[in-house]
């Protein structure tokens, strides 16, 4: 979120024509390399220890299926969107998802670390 507010404020930035291109580069560049070391390859590792073993594999198929699909239609849509929307309304839209993700995974995904897989499912039971 920190480096798509970064990208906004660069995008809009009153600043000489060259400072803003190296803030909303260095923007850019920020969120490639803290969504591969955070949050890109957490589907693929939390999906395989939330869904029980008898259904992980299809499970693990429609998920990525549709995480994929989800990231080609953003790669895809991303230039027109830049063109309609502007930098800065763009930007600030992808910081304010970002955010509302933190926010849900705060809220809603199970600790995983140092728990075996039937503790892990134990715990995403629906508690009565």
């Amino acid at each position: 979120a920190i480096s798509m507010i970064i990208q906004a404020t660069g995008a809009s930035s009153l600043l000489l024509n060259t400072g803003a291109l190296y803030l909303s580069v260095g923007g850019m560049l920020m969120f490639v390399f803290t969504f591969a070391l955070g949050a890109g390859p957490v589907p693929g590792l939390l999906l395989t220890e939330i869904f029980p073993s008898r259904i992980r594999a299809k499970a693990m198929a429609f998920c990525m299926s549709v995480h994929w699909v989800c990231n080609f239609l953003v790669g895809l849509l991303f230039l027109r969107l830049l063109e309609k929307l502007g930098p800065q309304l763009l930007y600030s839209m992808f910081a304010t998802f970002c955010m509302m993700a933190v926010i849900f995974v705060k809220r809603n995904v199970v600790e995983t670390k140092g728990k075996s897989l039937q503790e892990i499912e134990i715990a995403l039971l629906p508690q009565d």
